[in-house]
């Protein structure tokens, strides 16, 4: 009994029915948060990793059964009024968690865009899921890490966070493997740097590691073509005299930058010519065009790059 004379204060979040199962069956994440009568929203795993998932969905399967007893008012509302913990598919296949909201460390969506397109944390963490997670040397962040200027409430985050592998920090390296900036975790290398730990779970993730829609939103589209930046897939024209236009590309067998000189007048005479056009593309068979180290890939998407350069067109495709 409390010293007040009630039960209420020493009520426990999370009170398991032994007579309907043992303690053993529990996760050992459940177990943690019953033995230390921590509720269910201050959680023990990361938000959005696979086990903060897992969790929910332990608990509720519990809970629903009668076997887990829930005092917590906050964690009680989650249970019953949400699905957190379980999945739905998306018309493409895509696997997304209901009612969570994907946040980031400041407490705000967690994405990135560029133009009309848009990526988020959880795409992210789908596309290097199978990188290998290694112990980062952290010394090795302090030129690159965010300080914030020493923002209080960004220094309070830095305390409220954990350094765990079960949440790696992301970090952007070139295809050399030399570090570019922290993508996500830059609180959680404060902390690591802050308590002077050696070492902090991380993955090293390269450009050829995302998806084409994440390299355009970092601006990782640019590559080395003998010894000078240049920007990969992006038509211009051609001043060699020998064709119209150029595009870089990055040969997929052999990993090496090449130029790919493609068109002629007679090419963007056709483009506004519906007759010409479509003679074209069935000639050339455009709808097959696959490869984009080939001339025919790129004359056959002309129109798609007609502002680009400069060329006046309504249409955006051959076929």
């Amino acid at each position: 009994m409390c010293s007040c004379g009630c039960n209420i204060c020493n009520t426990k979040p999370l009170m398991l029915n032994e007579s309907l199962a043992p303690k053993q069956i529990l996760s050992e994440g459940l177990k943690y948060h019953m033995d230390n009568n921590r509720p269910l929203t201050e959680h023990v795993y990361r938000a959005g990793s696979e086990n903060y998932f897992n969790l929910w969905a332990e608990a509720r399967s519990l809970y629903s059964r009668g076997i887990l007893e829930i005092t917590n008012e906050d964690d009680l509302a989650v249970l019953t009024e949400t699905h957190l913990g379980h999945f739905g598919v998306l018309e493409d296949g895509t696997k997304v968690p209901l009612d969570f909201p994907l946040v980031n460390e400041q407490g705000e969506e967690t994405s990135w865009s560029r133009d009309e397109d848009k990526i988020t944390l959880q795409d992210i963490l789908e596309l290097t899921k199978d990188i290998k997670i290694i112990n980062f040397p952290t010394e090795k962040l302090a030129n690159i890490v965010l300080n914030w200027d020493n923002n209080p409430e960004e220094i309070e985050r830095i305390s409220q966070v954990e350094v765990s592998s079960q949440y790696p920090i992301l970090i952007m390296v070139d295809e050399s493997g030399k570090i570019q900036w922290i993508l996500d975790g830059n609180h959680r290398a404060q902390k690591a740097l802050r308590s002077k730990s050696k070492t902090i779970p991380a993955k090293l993730i390269k450009p050829s590691d995302l998806n084409p829609m994440a390299k355009k939103i970092f601006g990782l589209s640019e590559a080395e073509y003998k010894g000078k930046k240049v920007e990969l897939n992006k038509p211009m024209r051609d001043s060699s005299g020998g064709k119209a236009y150029k595009v870089y590309v990055k040969d997929p067998k052999t990993g090496n930058i090449k130029t790919v000189r493609f068109g002629s007048g007679g090419l963007r005479a056709k483009i506004n010519d519906p007759k010409a056009r479509q003679a074209f593309a069935k000639r050339h068979k455009c709808s097959t065009k696959k490869d984009k180290t080939k001339a025919s890939y790129w004359s056959c998407r002309l129109p798609r790059y007609a502002k680009l350069l400069g060329l006046k067109s309504n249409f955006s495709g051959f076929w």
